[in-house]
């Protein structure tokens, strides 16, 4: 059994790109690791009226962490256009999935780290070692 449960989140657009590029770095570095695909973003807004589905939140409360790629978000007037016709009628509203994660695990803050490796093709500096803290 892995070593660690990953929340496969790619999300939308460059979402898949983006993690498909983390995928290569971790096999790489032979992480011991199982990938649980996990839906979220605008695909399931217009297809089922919420763009982070129940049974990706109950992956996200059984898995070890979560890497998460890109979501597409849109005004709440023309999100509500873009539903499934069949869901126009509901009265469903928007809801940054984001967002809703935050909510759901007391998430307060976010973290960006950057650091320069040597390796580095592109002008690489020793002195690029930040943490950027961001409240949620």
């Amino acid at each position: 059994m892995a070593k660690y449960k990953i929340a496969w989140m790619p999300g939308d657009g460059v979402g898949v790109d983006v993690l498909d590029a983390a995928k290569i770095v971790l096999d790489k570095i032979r992480l011991d690791a199982e990938y649980i695909p996990a839906e979220i973003g605008w695909e399931n807004w217009c297809k089922e009226g919420n763009p982070l589905p129940d049974r990706t939140i109950e992956i996200l409360k059984n898995t070890t962490c979560a890497l998460f790629g890109a979501i597409t978000s849109k005004p709440k007037a023309e999100a509500a256009k873009e539903l499934d016709p069949e869901l126009r009628s509901r009265g469903l509203s928007y809801v940054s999935p984001i967002v809703r994660m935050r909510q759901q695990f007391d998430l307060y803050v976010n973290l960006r780290p950057c650091k320069a490796y040597h390796g580095n093709p592109l002008n690489y500096r020793d002195d690029i070692d930040l943490v950027i803290f961001r409240e949620n």
